[in-house]
This record gives structure tokens, sequence and C-alpha cells, in this order.
């Protein structure tokens, strides 16, 4: 009796580890995919995505995310991924609590910017020269979605890199991807006085053109 469960249980093991196998498998096809139909890919590296906050009404400081992925495909569909575990205030405690009771991570792990491109103005473009546009972007938050427009400078680095940035910041109100619970839970466990709940986001995105 004990052999034939002994066996079940392998048979199972073998079957869940098979099941993870083929996801994985399909998840990095999908991925690899995705990159080979995308002209452009967002480089890490040299981008960066910064929001400040303000405390008691006078202490501003400044935040990023550190890790961002991206992509513009050929028909000019833009696709920007933030990782929201990546926060860094440059105090772990605070990325920890911004993680778990602001943003919740656990269950919204990504943050997600999508936008129509007109890739021919940009192409245009001698290296060294830039151009200014209105951008339409749906910002995906914390189970929300919202449409916002911005004001972006696009910069021709060379003929296989440009550089995407905000020319004013773009400002995000809690209260508009259901936000203002975990502020107030911040405010509670920092014992501060107010956390002001509309934050300035600017960033500097790096797109180089795919191999």
């Amino acid at each position: 009796m004990y052999l034939f469960q002994n066996s079940i249980i392998n048979r199972e093991f073998r079957l869940g580890a098979w099941c993870r196998y083929v996801v994985m498998i399909l998840t990095l096809a999908l991925l690899v995919s995705g990159q080979a139909q995308a002209d452009w890919i967002l480089e890490n590296g040299p981008s960066s995505l910064n929001f400040v906050s303000i405390k008691n009404n006078a202490i501003a400081e400044a935040h990023t995310f550190k890790s961002l992925r991206g992509s513009v495909e050929k028909g000019g569909g833009a696709l920007v991924y933030i990782d929201l575990d990546s926060v860094e205030t440059l105090i772990p405690v605070r990325n920890e609590r911004i993680r778990n009771l602001l943003l919740s991570t656990s269950e919204f792990p990504a943050a997600t910017v999508t936008a129509s491109l007109d890739l021919a103005p940009m192409l245009a473009l001698a290296a060294g020269e830039y151009l200014q546009m209105d951008l339409t972007i749906n910002l995906g938050l914390h189970g929300v979605e919202a449409t916002k427009t911005l004001a972006v400078r696009l910069f021709r680095l060379s003929e296989q890199a440009f550089q995407v940035s905000s020319i004013k910041p773009l400002m995000i109100n809690a209260a508009d991807f259901g936000l203002t619970g975990g502020i107030e839970a911040l405010r509670e466990i920092a014992s501060l006085q107010s956390i002001t709940p509309v934050v300035p986001v600017s960033f500097s995105l790096v797109f180089r053109q795919a191999e």
C-alpha cells in the first residue's frame, strides 16, 4: 500500500514539475516573440522613472523604480512595464512598507503604460535633433486604468537609439487609483502628520533598435 501511494505521489510530482516546465517555456516563448516583433527595446540602465513624496507638508523626498521594461513595435504600439517591487527610497523599511501597504505588489506587481506613437516624425530626425509632442497614454496601476496626456521630448540619440523624457511632471492622484487607504496606512505607521496624496512623476526612457 505504501509503495502504491508513493508511486502515485511520484507521478503527481513529475506531472507538476512537467506542467511548471511547460508554463516556463511558453512564457519565455511569448517574451521572445514579443521582442522579435518590436523595432525598439527599452534599455533599463540609462532609463529612469522618479517620483517625489511630500510629508508633513514640508519635506520632499525623491524616489525611483529601478526595474523597467518596454518596447515600441513597428506599428507604433508602445508598452512600458514598471516593476513595482523595485521601488527604491533609500530606506529599506520604507521600501517594504510602500510595497505592502500602498502598492500591494503581491496582488498588483506592475504598473503598465501603453500608447500609440506616430514613428514617422521620430524616424525623420537626425542624430542630435529632437521634437516635442503631447502624448496620450493609458496608465494601469493598482487594478485601475486611466488615460493621461503628457508633454514629452523625443530626442534622437543616434541611428539606433532615441530618448523619450517628460517635459514637466505627470501628477498622479492617489484617489484616482484607489490608493488613499494605503497613503493613510503609511502615515499612521510612520507617525506622520500628513502625506500629500498627489505625487509628481518624471521619466527619461532610452530605446534602442532591436537587432
